[in-house]
């Protein structure tokens, strides 16, 4: 891929580049490789560039500059109320949807990375890598293509992923802005996350990740999202209530995640001032529902050890 590529090359070299992920896609859906795919994304400015992603064959398929690379190739969603990086639905669960992002820029975006869709088949083993997502949420697109905006990067029926040294810098919502069309403004601030893995999005690692100026919880989970380990990360002006919480609705379906590690994190102060006593992690709704019923002891919600305050 080249930003001064076109989707007429062949894609086989950089003097053939490609110039849109979509142009990407194509070329791969076509030839239908069966072995790993290397996507190398030269340095430069992509513009407005959007993708559902389709083609999977259990392989690795990676996103990645060109070794040697002195800069972080970036995605400028030029603030137009775009998604840059949709998973499409995986035809077979079973198989590892293996999809690599590494050393990128995302920026000027609604959403960044969007991996799984909502009770879908469900995806797995993908990682991101060394990615700066920078000015992503609904602020930054003047309310397009809705004021509340979720995530920079969410993970819906999404496991056994690995999530590290990545930085996420500017992740917001409009604190007045009418979301539901009524005419009344309303405080979006806390819709929104750096991280999102909601309804089964279990056993990932969240590592070695900055989080600075987000103005919801930074990493949330939802919905049976079990077993997620969110350690070694950096907290700066990161999160509304707390840096992590769990989160169901106090009635419903949904069902508490459980066995998520909080550990060995550096912690600053919240995005609007210093975090309420105890609230650095926190669970929301009851935590009883979907219980075994056979008066077993669940595990807890959130397991929180080694927090360094600073």
């Amino acid at each position: 891929m080249s930003p001064s590529g076109s989707d007429s090359n062949t894609g086989a070299n950089a003097a053939d580049a490609v110039k849109t992920l979509k142009g990407v896609l194509a070329k791969v859906t076509t030839a239908k490789p069966a072995d790993s795919v290397n996507i190398v994304v030269a340095e430069g400015t992509f513009v407005n560039q959007s993708v559902v992603w389709t083609y999977f064959n259990g392989q690795p398929i990676t996103f990645a500059p060109p070794a040697g690379a002195t800069s972080k190739p970036i995605f400028d969603g030029e603030g137009t109320g775009l998604t840059w990086f949709t998973m499409g639905d995986s035809a077979d669960s079973t198989v590892p949807t293996n999809m690599h992002f590494i050393g990128l820029t995302v920026t000027n975006y609604w959403l960044g990375l969007d991996l799984g869709r909502d009770k879908a088949p469900g995806n797995s083993h993908n990682e991101v890598r060394d990615m700066l997502f920078e000015r992503v949420g609904a602020f930054y697109t003047h309310g397009l293509p809705n004021p509340k905006g979720y995530a920079a990067l969410r993970l819906r029926q999404s496991s056994n992923n690995t999530i590290t040294s990545n930085r996420f810098h500017g992740v917001k919502n409009s604190n007045a802005a009418d979301s539901n069309g009524d005419g009344e403004n309303e405080d979006l601030t806390g819709y929104i996350h750096a991280i999102y893995a909601a309804h089964n999005a279990r056993g990932n690692v969240i590592s070695n990740n900055e989080f600075n100026q987000v103005t919801g919880d930074a990493v949330r989970t939802r919905d049976g999202s079990d077993d997620n380990l969110i350690d070694g990360n950096r907290f700066i002006a990161a999160g509304k209530y707390s840096a992590y919480s769990d989160w169901i609705a106090d009635t419903g379906d949904e069902c508490p995640s459980r066995g998520n590690r909080f550990k060995d994190n550096k912690v600053g102060d919240g995005y609007f001032g210093p975090f309420k006593v105890g609230f650095v992690t926190h669970v929301y709704g009851p935590d009883d529902r979907c219980g075994d019923g056979d008066g077993g002891t669940s595990p807890a919600r959130i397991i929180e050890t080694g927090t360094v305050m600073q």
